[in-house]
């Protein structure tokens, strides 16, 4: 008989399949971390473009108003402006968590405006932004504060 006997035993098997195994959760651990790093940025970035477009729209549309044609009709659950553009009252602001002009909401559900506030400070318009996600909480919020000016006086 041929007394052969080349093999692995019991323990470096178990040695080898532990060792794998580190590897492979400290492995998965970097990807996850990864992927939810990824995730975390990229509604960030989701968050500016919504917080430029809302603070766009609202800057273009009243940058052309005379100062004299603005006022401020904010009471304790809205923050509006009232404006008078090619003969039309128009409104601007936020109402609770959205961020409204003429009634209508200027971005998406997925995104919380709560804190926001526009306010006529003499002949111009100053606008705090508080944008934060709500689909991801590990998105950090993103506040603009903006200020342009109007044309003054205006018939």
């Amino acid at each position: 008989m041929i007394n052969n006997q080349k093999g692995l035993t019991l323990i470096e098997m178990l040695v080898t399949i532990v060792l794998f195994s580190i590897i492979g959760t400290v492995a998965y651990s970097f990807l996850l971390n990864g992927l939810n790093t990824e995730k975390r940025v990229h509604t960030e970035a989701l968050i500016r473009d919504e917080a430029d477009l809302i603070m766009s729209q609202i800057i273009n549309d009243l940058y052309t108003v005379p100062s004299s044609k603005i006022k401020d009709v904010s009471n304790e659950t809205q923050n509006i402006l009232s404006y008078e553009k090619e003969g039309i009252i128009k409104t601007v602001g936020f109402i609770g968590s959205e961020a409204k002009m003429n009634n209508s909401a200027l971005h998406t559900n997925a995104y919380d405006l709560t804190g926001s506030k526009i306010s006529i400070e003499g002949n111009s318009i100053r606008i705090y932004l508080k944008v934060r996600s709500t689909k991801n909480e590990k998105a950090k919020p993103l506040s603009l504060n903006s200020q342009f000016g109007l044309l003054g006086g205006g018939k």
